[in-house]
C-alpha cells in the first residue's frame, strides 16, 4: 500500500496533537527537525505498520516509536496505542481512497483518449468524404469542358 503522512497523536500531558510528525535528530537535515523546520516529516505504510522518515528515508516499526511532544514530554508508541490504531485505521482508509482516485483518473484518462480517437477518426472520414466528392465533381467538370 502507499505511505501516508503519519500524524503526530495526542500527548498524554498536554493533549497537543498534530497532522504530521516530524523525525527528531534527522540526519538529512542537520537534526532541525526536533525544533519543527527541515526535512524529516514521518509517513506510515497503514498495511506493514512501517513509518518512513521522508528525509533519511529510514524506516522502523510503528510500535518502535519514540514521540516527544513539544512541551518536552516524551512517550512511546505503546502508550497511546488506541491513537496509533486510530491513526494506522485513517492512513489505510486515506490511502485506499487515494488508490481508487488513481484508478479513476486513469480510466478518465482513457476515455478521453478513445473518445478523442473516435471524433478524429470521423472527422478524417468527413474530410476525406469531401475531398472524393470535391475531387470528382472538378474531374466532371474538367470533361465537360474538354468535350
Amino acid at each position: 500500500m502507499a505511505w501516508v503522512e503519519f500524524a503526530f497523536p495526542e500527548c498524554p500531558v498536554c493533549s497537543r496533537s498534530w497532522a504530521v510528525s516530524r523525525h527528531r535528530d534527522c540526519p538529512a537535515d542537520g537534526g532541525r527537525s526536533a525544533g519543527g523546520g527541515g526535512e524529516g516529516g514521518l509517513d506510515v505504510d497503514p498495511d506493514r505498520s512501517q513509518v518512513r522518515c521522508t528525509g533519511c528515508r529510514r524506516t522502523w516499526a510503528v510500535w518502535e516509536t519514540r514521540f516527544h511532544c513539544a512541551c518536552g514530554h516524551r512517550f512511546e508508541a505503546q502508550e497511546v496505542e488506541e491513537a496509533v490504531r486510530e491513526i494506522i485505521r485513517v492512513a489505510s482508509l486515506l490511502a485506499q481512497v487515494l488508490a481508487q482516485q488513481a484508478k479513476d483518473l486513469a480510466e478518465i484518462r482513457r476515455a478521453g483518449e478513445v473518445s478523442f480517437r473516435a471524433w478524429v477518426s470521423r472527422f478524417a472520414d468527413a474530410v476525406a468524404s469531401s475531398l472524393g466528392a470535391l475531387a470528382g465533381r472538378l474531374v466532371g467538370r474538367l470533361l465537360r469542358a474538354l468535350d
